[in-house]
């Protein structure tokens, strides 16, 4: 074998390595479990939230011959893939089959039986939203997929009960290859639905023309705030209609950059709360922003969390210094 051959041989076989290393650092250095614990947190609020929500109307919603009886919902999935455990459930026990969904939301947000109460957080969004396809939105499906990887991530690690109770503290400092891997799911799973997201849009013509925006904002059934006065400045709502396309197609690139990671966050979280002021659908707008914290650096978290106790030590301390002077 010449010697050239053999430096192509080396140079590939360096470049392997390299690969397999940025591909293993990438899904399993280990990291930080505050951001998980975070949107456990939130998670498990919005959870709580939609069931309380479910149980205004629980027989209206629920009931076997009213909004979608069971027969309907069994004949609209024959042959097709759906899970819902209420299908197995008597009417006459609806009522405590939300008590006890709401029970355990309530445990998986204080993080506690977290192993346990994950996996059943993820069964009971499931299970509720499946029930009723109908009313099943956006919503429900962020939150089963934000149930499903806090169930796969140590959400317990950081900001819970079951953390408490182990260490005493509930701001876990240990660094777990897990939490990088239900980060790093999280994150991909993100940037597949902006991508499709962008990718159904442009289907459409009037994304292209950048008029779909306008016929949103016109359109009263959604409104919750009068912004027909962009009638008056015309390139405004089509401007912001292709910049949302831009930005929900290059998210799963640009995202990764980390000088443009805050500008793509920035966009994001005033896209989502435009969605909630102005379309009314508060809900699915705060939740969307939810996964948003896996991209924030754990050392931010950390010092946004620990700085009300770190000022209060910092002023302990110089108090005690003036005391002794």
């Amino acid at each position: 074998m010449t010697s050239s051959s053999s430096r192509l041989i080396a140079i590939i076989r360096c470049g392997l390595l390299r690969a397999r290393d940025a591909w293993l650092r990438f899904w399993f250095e280990p990291a930080d479990p505050l951001p998980l614990g975070l949107i456990r947190i939130l998670t498990g609020l919005m959870l709580t939230y939609s069931l309380c929500v479910w149980g205004l109307d629980l027989q209206a919603f629920f009931g076997d011959d009213l909004l979608q009886p069971r027969e309907a919902i069994e004949m609209l999935h024959e042959g097709n893939a759906m899970f819902s455990l209420l299908l197995y459930v008597p009417q006459e026990w609806m009522f405590a089959a939300l008590a006890a969904s709401i029970l355990v939301s309530l445990l998986f947000t204080a993080g506690a039986f977290t192993r346990v109460t994950s996996v059943l957080a993820f069964l009971i969004t499931t299970s509720w939203s499946q029930r009723v396809p109908v009313a099943n939105f956006g919503l429900d499906q962020i939150v089963g997929l934000l149930c499903l990887y806090l169930a796969i991530g140590p959400s317990e690690a950081s900001l819970s009960w079951d953390s408490y109770r182990r260490h005493k503290k509930g701001l876990s400092t240990q660094l777990l290859p897990s939490a990088r891997l239900a980060l790093r799911l999280l994150q991909v799973h993100l940037c597949i639905i902006y991508l499709w997201a962008g990718f159904a849009k442009l289907k459409g013509e009037t994304w292209w023309t950048g008029e779909a925006l306008w016929r949103v904002i016109a359109n009263q059934e959604y409104q919750t705030a009068d912004l027909t006065w962009m009638a008056k400045i015309p390139w405004l709502p089509y401007l912001l209609a292709h910049i949302t396309i831009v930005w929900e197609v290059f998210f799963c690139a640009l995202i990764w950059n980390r000088t443009l990671r805050p500008l793509m966050l920035f966009i994001g979280v005033c896209i989502h709360l435009g969605i909630g002021a102005f379309l009314g659908m508060w809900t699915f707008g705060l939740i969307m922003i939810v996964p948003y914290l896996s991209f924030v650096s754990d050392k931010r978290l950390r010092a946004f969390i620990t700085w009300p106790s770190s000022k209060r030590r910092a002023l302990q301390t110089e108090e005690s210094a003036s005391t002794s002077e």
